[in-house]
């Protein structure tokens, strides 16, 4: 189960920042074609790597992504507006909200997989083979 958390948790590192340009990650938050962008890439990402990481079938893998795509979606709207409205006014409550929006995913993330895929996790992910 920890292997299955330390898998979530890279999965969104990769597809929540790694995969996002410095253009978007500022733009995202002021122009929704930027947040639409981020989260296709973000979902796109989730689709192709979760049935192989995280031991779900291709079908489940998609509506897992699905879900939590429109559920990132949704925190980084708002997340984002808070964060125009904070930026170079505050930065300890602008960084608490950064926290709070990276928190936020990883809750749902893990959350919505054991939700929906109990034994899921007891399968063999690409990390616990051999």
């Amino acid at each position: 189960m920890i292997k299955t958390l330390v898998v979530i948790f890279i999965l969104h590192v990769f597809a929540g920042f790694f995969l996002q340009s410095n253009r978007i990650s500022k733009l995202k938050r002021e122009k929704t074609r930027y947040l639409l962008e981020h989260v296709g890439m973000y979902t796109l990402a989730f689709i192709i790597l979760s049935p192989v990481l995280l031991g779900l079938t291709i079908l489940q893998g998609l509506i897992y992504s699905l879900i939590n795509g429109v559920l990132h979606l949704i925190v980084d709207y708002f997340t984002g507006k808070l964060k125009v409205k904070l930026i170079g006014k505050n930065e300890v409550k602008y960084n608490l909200t950064i926290a709070m929006d990276y928190t936020i995913h990883l809750v749902i993330l893990v959350s919505t997989y054991f939700y929906m895929y109990p034994d899921a996790y007891k399968a063999l992910t690409f990390w616990e083979r051999g």
